[in-house]
């Protein structure tokens, strides 16, 4: 089930003109035409989801669409190599968001790393100073377990 914008919700969104609660603003912004229901209970729990559904729905705002969820591909795996390339690059464009001293540090790890458990330090010091700066948005957290997992995973 997949839950899309009407032509009043997608007014809402820009002119902000009706006392939603946060958590119905929230869900009418999420429901984008991309995720499906199973994806809003990833992001937020189920007894606040469907009150804030129902709502949205009654209001004209979102209309439910029986749309069936495209089948996950599996992961391509990956070499040791790109593996490795795959880390460095994601760990780099990471390291942006870090202090001075914190982004020096994991850039010269980062270049001295020969393979991906040489990256794992890399991973922990990224964590490390991304969490302490108030840094962990939900789209880094994203991307810092992507780097964990790379960093787990066995070559193929």
């Amino acid at each position: 089930m997949m839950y899309l914008k009407s032509d009043a919700g997608r007014h809402e969104v820009q002119a902000r003109s009706l006392a939603l609660t946060p958590a119905q603003r929230q869900v009418l912004i999420l429901c984008d035409g991309e995720r499906y229901y199973e994806d809003l209970v990833e992001m937020m729990p189920a007894a606040t989801l469907r009150p804030a559904l129902e709502y949205l729905c009654e209001q004209g705002l979102l209309q439910p669409k029986d749309i069936a969820r495209p089948v996950k591909e599996e992961p391509v795996p990956l070499d040791e190599a790109s593996r490795f390339r795959a880390m460095v690059e994601l760990a780099t464009s990471m390291a942006v968001d870090l202090g001075f001293v914190a982004r020096i540090q994991a850039q010269l790890a980062i270049e001295k790393a020969q393979n991906p458990q040489d990256l794992t330090g890399v991973v922990a010091l990224l964590y490390r100073n991304l969490a302490e700066h108030g840094k962990k948005t939900p789209l880094l957290a994203l991307r810092l377990n992507k780097l964990r997992q790379l960093a787990q995973m066995q070559p193929a």
